[in-house]
């Protein structure tokens, strides 16, 4: 008798909360990238904003340095999948699900969502900061939601490649390398203004880094008149970083399958 594989949704379910489970038993997970965005935020406002409003949308610098530390927050938190299923690789318990009728990508669709869940309500504690600190998007309420989601969407695709280094070589350092190639990378793009006001070699850097439209994206949200024109490159650059995420754990779910480890 053949034993039936189990509903993917009630798979999904029962391993996404347990994914979520281990997030908060592990604090570190969720406020060690929320503490860092939150204290550059603060710094940044504090030190900048007097040189800085001038050049801001509505004249406020928050404006500006808000989008930078949610895009960062982005993929630092979005490393906690890869983290969830290394500890379950090293664990053994991945192995013993590997076992099971379960679909493969389940096991890794229930991490994602949980670091999701977990990057959306770092996100929104880092817009809800940002208000504190004298944010008023054009667009209201609306404008802030946006944000929030535009951070979600970028981090998914973090999440999904973190998932992917953690699958393919079962290390909290392959997990990790994934936001040491994308974080020195936020520092190249238009940090502290708008790209507009960069000159020189750092213009030319901006110009062609792929963090750069999400940034100015985000930060459109934030101004009156924009467009969904105005939001293209950043939503082209974020499907790209998706549809890299999805391969990137197609192929190592397949590694996983052929070689058994």
């Amino acid at each position: 008798m053949t034993t039936a594989a189990p509903a993917p949704t009630g798979a999904l379910r029962a391993l996404t909360a347990r994914s979520l489970r281990a997030t908060w038993r592990t604090p570190s997970l969720i406020l060690s990238p929320l503490l860092m965005s939150a204290f550059f935020l603060v710094v940044y406002e504090a030190q900048l904003s007097t040189l800085g409003d001038a050049l801001s949308p509505g004249g406020r610098y928050v404006d500006v340095v808000l989008p930078l530390c949610l895009l960062t927050t982005a993929f630092t938190g979005g490393a906690a999948a890869g983290q969830l299923l290394v500890r379950d690789i090293e664990s053994g318990y991945h192995t013993r699900l590997w076992l099971t009728p379960v679909r493969r990508p389940v096991l890794v669709a229930a991490p994602v969502l949980a670091g999701t869940a977990v990057l959306a309500a770092q996100a929104t504690a880092l817009t809800a900061l940002g208000g504190l600190l004298g944010m008023r998007p054009a667009g209201g309420f609306p404008a802030d939601a946006a944000l929030v989601a535009a951070t979600v969407l970028v981090g998914l695709g973090f999440l999904l490649l973190a998932a992917a280094a953690g699958l393919w070589a079962g290390t909290a350092s392959a997990v990790s390398s994934v936001t040491l190639v994308f974080f020195p990378l936020s520092f190249f793009t238009a940090t502290f203004v708008p790209r507009e006001h960069l000159e020189g070699w750092m213009s030319v850097a901006a110009g062609i880094n792929p963090l750069t439209p999400p940034l100015e994206a985000m930060r459109g949200l934030l101004s009156p008149g924009w467009t969904g024109h105005d939001l293209l490159p950043g939503a082209l650059v974020v499907a790209a970083v998706l549809a890299a995420g999805v391969a990137a754990v197609r192929f190592a779910l397949d590694r996983r399958t052929r070689t058994g480890v």
